[in-house]
């Protein structure tokens, strides 16, 4: 009896651990939870400072500098330590992001940022641009004071993105910011639009005189994103005549073709290519579409088709200076450094809008390769951001040296570019094709 029992207590102990084995045979491993996002906010988050103005209690602004090793945050003794220019380009970082429709902190970030933006406008519709550390407004600085400049551009292509997006989330605040809309077109119709459409001849080159700084296509172009993003909301048939006269400025800025250097460009200014600021091609397209214009699009992509692929197989440039002597567009000289962010993300930015308007690989292809610049796909080999700590480095200096140091522009431009990547598989799958 005393073996029978035995066995049966064997005999079970066999059966539980078979049933046993058979359970856990049957659950898959869990993998453990990775984000593979290359969107880090966190450099972006600490360069993020409260600050308080008398009409704005509850704003912030963005750090201007962060310098290696240890990225202690750093202003300007001259300028200031803060600037509309980097404020508003942080804002459509965080409205951009994929969790900002759900993301309360991410929301609040970008309503302090606004609430900045909102603040230093000046009585005249231009804004300031730089505040102290004592929280006075730089109103006299070259680089700073209320005029039409790059910052003014730059808070109304912010506040026009933003206003519809936080007009239902916020309505407290999108009323100070379509204040702040209204008194910038004002004041822009009242000081833009009329100038005539007169031109200049430079170095054998024709070019337009009724663009910010005569033939300003960079600022320009950022006017354009602005003015066509509010235009659409607001059927103002001004801003939609100067909308195609700015576009018609950046088109005529247009030299060479496929085959004739400079390969679809659109100068910077007068007879200069730069890097940083180039959303010409971009703003053309999304001109195209506001104008309903294919020719301003064809025009763009032109750019993308062309001259893109010319600096992956050449080398990317900071700037280059163009001649004619009637027959032809000839290099004058050039530039091949200081490449920084804010010279790829325009570019990216182009390729991915070529890319969501036509589908074709093609430019999914040239967009993800650009954008591996930032993942040492360079001439220095060198990673230029980092997703995991979300620093972006403020410079190739020569293809043996990089600037380490990791301030607002560089990491913003950064994060925009990745944003881009982010939004279409096809770039980001070129992107690694790339990447070093």
């Amino acid at each position: 009896m005393k073996k029978i029992v035995q066995f049966a207590i064997c005999l079970l102990a066999i059966i539980c651990m078979a049933v046993t084995c058979k359970k856990q045979a049957a659950l898959p491993p869990v993998p453990p939870a990775t984000d593979t996002s290359l969107v880090n906010l966190s450099h972006l988050n600490y360069l993020y400072t409260p600050v308080s103005f008398a009409n704005e209690p509850n704003a912030a602004s963005i750090y201007i500098y962060a310098e290696a090793p240890d990225y202690r945050l750093v202003g300007d003794a001259d300028e200031g330590f803060t600037c509309v220019d980097d404020v508003a380009r942080a804002t459509q970082v965080y409205l951009r992001n994929a969790k900002f429709a759900t993301d309360t902190i991410l929301q609040n970030k970008a309503y302090n940022l606004l609430r900045f933006i909102v603040a230093m406008q000046s009585d005249n519709g231009y804004f300031y641009n730089f505040l102290f550390p004592d929280m006075s407004i730089n109103r006299n600085g070259s680089t700073s004071i209320n005029r039409a400049e790059w910052w003014s551009w730059r808070a109304l292509y912010t506040l026009a993105e933003a206003a519809p997006v936080i007009r239902a989330i916020n309505s407290g605040l999108a009323d100070k910011i379509d204040a702040a809309l209204i008194k910038l077109i004002a004041k822009i119709k009242t000081d833009q639009v009329p100038i005539p459409q007169n031109t200049k001849v430079v170095a054998g080159i024709t070019v337009p005189q009724w663009l910010p700084a005569g033939s300003g296509t960079d600022q320009a172009a950022i006017i354009i994103l602005g003015l066509a993003q509010y235009a659409s909301a607001h059927n103002d048939a001004v801003l939609t005549a100067y909308i195609k006269k700015l576009a018609d400025g950046l088109t005529m800025m247009q030299q060479g073709d496929a085959t004739h250097f400079p390969y679809g460009a659109i100068l910077s200014w007068e007879n200069t290519w730069h890097a940083y600021g180039a959303d010409q091609a971009y703003a053309l397209m999304r001109a195209g579409a506001f104008l309903n214009d294919a020719s301003y699009t064809t025009k763009g992509m032109l750019m993308v088709d062309d001259f893109m692929p010319f600096l992956l197989s050449n080398g990317m440039k900071s700037s280059f200076v163009v001649q004619s002597n009637g027959s032809g567009v000839t290099l004058a000289s050039e530039k091949s450094f200081e490449q920084i962010a804010y010279g790829i993300r325009p570019l990216v930015a182009a390729a991915a809008e070529a890319y969501r308007i036509t589908n074709q690989a093609k430019y999914a292809d040239i967009a993800g390769h650009l954008a591996a610049w930032f993942l040492g796909a360079n001439d220095a080999g060198k990673q230029m951001y980092s997703p995991v700590t979300g620093r972006g480095f403020d410079g190739i200096q020569s293809p043996a040296s990089i600037n380490v140091n990791s301030g607002a522009e560089s990491t913003i431009e950064a994060l925009l570019t990745m944003e881009i990547v982010e939004q279409y598989p096809a770039i980001k799958t070129a992107l690694n094709k790339y990447k070093k």
